[in-house]
């Protein structure tokens, strides 16, 4: 990486000094404020430091050109975790690495870390994320380790630390781990998924739980079938245990020789300072966070200068999927939209408050939140209005409307003359979105227009593809224009069918996948509900619908579009509208074609300066009337448009390796690496409680930990036989 480049990493060096003086804490500050190369910045965060000592860290930040954070704590207990957390609020890089006073490397060793940033895409990946092995010095070889350092040999110090490793010398080392508590890691990310769990107090285990979240959204491998195991074995010999999963962060890194050294100190044993339970709990904590049980809420970015009340209830799934939304909000305070009777109570709290916008789910989502909306708007109050888009992964955050009220869409956003780089960006997005079959819905398989032609049948007459949408969706109960409603629709699309030349046009109509009943028209073809809307679409001679996002797809595909409602996207050249029956009759048959400039212009706009993407994860619902309702639990965007000055790129999810590949030659290669077997039924798992006092009551605490990691894997490994057969009676062979 150049030399002369802005800072990409923060080292945060959490600390409280030792009241006593216990060791050189402040002289090891000193030494890698010195040591650290162009590149990083350094932020001292004192988490209630004593006064009398706290002049110390004052004296070295202004000493190296360090920034320390103060934190008056007041007699509460030391948390690592969330004096890390302060730190990476404060930061002002990409890329934050957490770094205890006791670490330490070369000069070179940092700028190597530097490269494996550069390695990974990092920052631009924001999900990307390796942790450095870390090599436990022994007291002796500290002081030689040091004695190389100060003279100038530290890149020679670091190699023999490593050296020491691999030929299992134990007067170098007292222990190493693939994956010491120094991660390396976007801190946008960071915020994102709430940083520490501030649970964990004192040292130990809390970099392990952030470790689980970090890897749930980026996996390398396969879990360890007993992944919550707690093997407290730091050399990694066999695949079991979560720790021999956390290695694949850092495995690599020490495969290319890199490795941050941990210098020898007495122990410290202050109560306030040392952690008590965090190793006991930490796989409780884990496992509870995959069940969904537990969830920690986004940190503020402290550098913005925005402040937005969130009218979202925390703790609801809505907030849960748009954490990775949080820290551009800069502060925030998350609010139920019920907390305020009227909108005048919404803009007279704002005001006092001193927020500077408000966040909106989809605004019209139901009529007290709508109030709200058009008062905030009536005050001239900032907003933001969020809701899914009309693309595959695609997401809006729009601050001048909503769907076919926003000002967003207005042709002088979006009609201008392309540059020759924007012309030939959205000419490849074309290409491949002319490839992909993603869906806003899900459909099934695709088969093919003639295929559809064929079993429908329909011979060789005109299809007019009418894709419906759901009466009580937003866009068709606000949004439906001339035709009213959904109902008024279906009598439009009646008479459409009645009238066209039944020799000449056929009217193929798709009913919405989350709805279970077909309306009844006259005189349509019902499409099989399966049937995957591209083949739908490429079928069709027009396109007919109210305003759904099918219509976006169909226009940017180059179909005629005739939409019936109120559609963002109802510009000349890229759709039709139809106001009456009669002319969505005429619209039917006539000659209509796509503008290619002006698709090129609007769709350039949606794709890279107005839409949001992010992969979704969903969880359905079936609600009263039978239809189903689709919930996102998790999004993971990769593009965040409208709530920063520039748009946040957060890039894919980098994929995992593959099981050949040497960062899992320690576990034996792909067949010492076993996946972790699927989640076993729940009414199996309600009998784990029953079972646990007769697993204590033959076992250990491993063999308990083994039993609530795997229960099955646990009565396999038994050597009697009665146990064995009890165990698969109870929960299964896994097989």
């Amino acid at each position: 990486m150049p030399e002369n480049t802005e800072p990409l990493i923060t080292a945060i060096i959490p600390v409280r000094l030792s009241k006593d003086s216990l060791y050189d804490e402040v002289e090891r500050i000193e030494r890698i404020a010195k040591t650290l190369p162009a590149g990083y910045e350094l932020v001292i965060v004192d988490y209630g430091t004593s006064v009398q000592r706290a002049h110390e860290l004052a004296t070295v930040s202004q000493k190296h050109g360090a920034r320390l954070v103060r934190v008056e704590t007041e007699g509460q207990p030391f948390s690592i975790g969330a004096a890390r957390d302060i730190g990476t609020q404060q930061a002002r890089t990409p890329l934050v690495v957490y770094h205890d006073i006791d670490f330490l490397m070369s000069t070179d060793g940092y700028k190597r870390v530097l490269m494996e940033c550069r390695l990974r895409g990092m920052p631009e990946n924001a999900y990307a994320f390796f942790a450095l092995p870390g090599i436990y010095l022994t007291q002796s070889f500290t002081r030689r380790y040091l004695e190389l350092h100060s003279a100038g040999e530290g890149n020679f110090a670091d190699l023999m630390a490593h050296d020491g490793v691999i030929k299992h010398d134990r007067s170098v080392y007292d222990s190493h781990t693939y994956a010491i508590s120094a991660i390396v890691a976007n801190r946008y990310h960071l915020l994102a998924i709430g940083g520490h769990d501030k649970s964990f107090t004192g040292h130990g285990a809390e970099d392990f739980e952030l470790m689980h979240r970090l890897s749930s959204y980026y996996r390398r491998g396969p879990r360890p079938r007993d992944y919550y195991l707690n093997t407290r074995n730091n050399s990694i010999l066999k695949y079991e245990g979560f720790r021999a999963f956390y290695a694949l962060y850092g495995i690599d890194v020490f495969q290319r020789g890199v490795a941050i050294v941990h210098l020898w100190h007495p122990r410290r044993e202050e109560a306030d300072y040392v952690g008590t339970n965090n190793q006991t709990r930490v796989s409780k904590s884990m496992a509870d966070y995959d069940r969904g049980l537990t969830s920690i809420s986004p940190l503020e970015d402290m550098n913005s200068t925005e402040m937005t009340l969130v009218l979202v209830d925390p703790s609801s799934m809505p907030s849960r999927a748009l954490r990775h939304i949080y820290p551009a909000l800069g502060r925030f305070r998350s609010i139920p939209e019920r907390s305020f009777a009227d909108a005048l109570s919404l803009s007279d709290f704002v005001k006092a408050e001193g927020f500077t916008r408000v966040f909106f789910l989809n605004p019209y989502g139901n009529a007290h939140r709508l109030s709200l909306y058009q008062g905030v708007k009536a005050a001239g109050i900032r907003f933001i209005a969020y809701d899914r888009g009309a693309l595959p992964d695609s997401w809006f955050f729009d601050t001048k409307g909503f769907l076919g009220e926003s000002d967003s869409y207005a042709r002088t956003a979006w009609d201008h003359p392309l540059s020759d780089r924007d012309r030939e960006a959205i000419l490849d997005w074309f290409q491949a979105f002319n490839r992909e079959e993603q869906t806003l819905e899900i459909n099934g398989p695709r088969t093919g227009a003639d295929h559809l032609r064929r079993s429908l049948p329909l011979g060789d007459r005109k299809v007019i593809f009418v894709a419906l949408q759901r009466p009580s969706d937003t866009a068709t109960v606000y949004f439906s224009g001339a035709c009213k409603d959904a109902a008024t629709f279906n009598d439009w699309v009646a008479q459409l069918a009645a009238t066209l030349d039944p020799r000449k046009y056929v009217v193929v109509v798709k009913k919405h996948p989350l709805e279970t009943v077909k309306p009844a028209i006259n005189g349509v073809v019902f499409a099989d509900d399966n049937a995957h809307i591209r083949d739908l679409i490429d079928l069709a001679d027009k396109v007919v619908l109210i305003n759904s996002g099918s219509g976006l797809i169909a226009a940017a595909l180059g179909k005629p579009v005739i939409c019936c409602g109120q559609a963002f996207y109802q510009h000349s050249g890229f759709a039709f509208a139809a106001t009456s029956p009669a002319e969505l009759i005429e619209l039917s048959t006539a000659s209509l074609s796509v503008d290619d400039e002006v698709k090129l212009r609007f769709m350039k706009y949606l794709v890279f300066d107005y839409y949001s993407f992010g992969k979704t994860e969903y969880s359905s619902k079936v609600e009263p009337d039978g239809s189903l309702r689709r919930l996102a639990t998790r999004t993971a965007f990769s593009e965040i448009r409208g709530l920063t000055p520039t748009p946040l790129r957060l890039g894919a999810i980098p994929k995992g390796h593959s099981l050949n590949s040497p960062i899992f030659h320690s576990f034996g290669g792909a067949n010492g690496v076993k996946a972790r077997p699927k989640l076993m039924p729940f009414s199996r798992r309600a009998l784990m409680p029953i079972v646990r006092p007769f697993v204590r009551a033959i076992g250990n605490q491993k063999d308990l930990q083994k039993f609530n990691a795997d229960p099955v894997a646990f009565f396999a490994s038994l050597r009697n036989p009665l146990h064995r057969n009890v165990g698969a009676l109870l929960f299964g062979t896994g097989k």
